[in-house]
């Protein structure tokens, strides 16, 4: 299937009114399905500029049905739509990833479908797009969910789900002479005990060392997923596995689209790097969880956050965003109405607090989002949803209580 397809649900029932939630949800773009572009996924979640623009892209839709990127910026609170590059197949199809900008502005993403058939990685300037890489679904992988990340060298990582040399699907790098390699090929290891599927983009430290997970592989008896590090030591790259998700109540399974996000917290009176992420399962009741993990001496220290259990949201798919020490996130179903929240953690001493900024209805407000949120520094969100609006899928603004 070419598309991400959201499971809507019709409810009879009537539309609630922004202030039955927390949070007031604004739609800012309703996709018609035509040349404006059609169901968002934005894996990850929108990219932002210095004036406010957004940035993302759209699986169909366009000049040719296959899909777009577009920008959407503010004039005289006015929110306009402009479709920067539509999608005609030898160029690229379907882009489910989000995308990125560098300082001149050019715009960095990936098709799951086109160029040679297996998907490509795009740089888009002004008006005129380049075909960075065009996979082939050998051993160089193929079919990019998530989009790309960029290094101040100007090298650009990423991940497929599917092929490489072990079937697992691979990281990759192209460097910025445009140098194409395959940095590691999961499911090296017997049982795929090193991770396999991995369909979330990846993150960078400041030393150089790549984070990311993968959907599946690690616990033999679960195939859960897991987190992992990719280090570079001379010409080669070396993966670690930081943590194998088990499943059940106490962990989470599946880490599913969404990007890791990399901080620091003080515990004490002592900084310790952190890693946040979202499980699309596992947890109390099996629909999801946030976790936290620590550094330490002897690695990291996993813990949950929160799992969900459907009124709460179910099954978050899109990558968090932290803002004034909290936590926001999106989940793809549960809610008020079966179709997706925008939801908080806050801290409290040890523990962390779950409550729903917005629920999705399904209508004209949108639904099902896969994609996470985006802050503004007023405070604002922003993200899309696959489903609702037309039946094409929406921009939304979400303004926290």
């Amino acid at each position: 299937m070419k598309f991400i397809k959201s499971l809507t649900i019709l409810m009879l029932v009537p539309l609630f009114t922004a202030s039955t939630w927390a949070g007031t949800e604004t739609v800012l773009h309703d996709f018609s399905g035509g040349s404006d572009g059609s169901v968002p996924a934005d894996i990850g979640r929108l990219a932002r500029d210095s004036s406010g623009n957004l940035y993302g892209t759209t699986q169909g839709g366009g000049t040719c049905a296959q899909g777009t990127v577009f920008e959407l910026s503010k004039s005289g609170g006015i929110w306009t739509e402009t479709v920067l590059y539509s999608f005609c197949g030898s160029d690229g199809q379907n882009p489910v990833g989000s995308v990125i900008l560098d300082s001149s502005g050019s715009v960095y993403g990936t098709t799951k479908f086109g160029g040679g058939g297996c998907g490509t990685v795009f740089k888009l300037s002004g008006s005129t797009l380049t075909i960075l890489y065009s996979f082939t679904c050998g051993s160089d992988g193929g079919r990019p969910d998530a989009g790309v990340i960029l290094d101040k060298r100007g090298n650009l990582y990423g991940t497929t789900q599917l092929y490489g040399g072990n079937g697992g699907g691979v990281a990759y790098e192209i460097s910025s002479s445009g140098m194409f390699r395959v940095i590691y090929s999961f499911c090296s290891v017997t049982g795929c005990a090193d991770g396999n599927g991995p369909d979330a983009g990846l993150v960078m430290d400041s030393e150089g060392t790549i984070y990311g997970t993968t959907a599946y592989g690690g616990n033999n008896s679960c195939s859960c997923g897991t987190v992992f590090t990719l280090s570079k030591s001379g010409g080669s790259w070396m993966e670690i596995v930081l943590h194998s998700f088990a499943g059940g109540s106490n962990d989470g399974a599946n880490p599913t689209f969404a990007s890791l996000i990399l901080g620091t917290q003080t515990i004490g009176k002592k900084k310790k790097r952190v890693i946040f992420g979202v499980t699309m399962a596992g947890g109390l009741g099996d629909l999801g969880t946030v976790f936290r993990m620590l550094k330490s001496r002897s690695g990291y220290t996993f813990g949950l956050l929160h799992s969900f259990a459907g009124p709460d949201g179910a099954s978050p798919f899109g990558t968090l965003t932290v803002m004034k020490s909290k936590l926001f996130g999106t989940t793809y179903g549960g809610g008020g109405y079966g179709n997706g929240t925008v939801f908080e953690l806050i801290p409290n001493n040890k523990t962390w607090t779950e409550s729903i900024v917005y629920s999705f209805s399904g209508g004209s407000d949108g639904g099902n989002p896969v994609s996470g949120v985006v802050a503004d520094s007023f405070g604002n969100l922003y993200g899309v949803t696959g489903s609702g609006g037309f039946g094409q899928g929406v921009v939304y603004q979400v303004t926290p209580p």
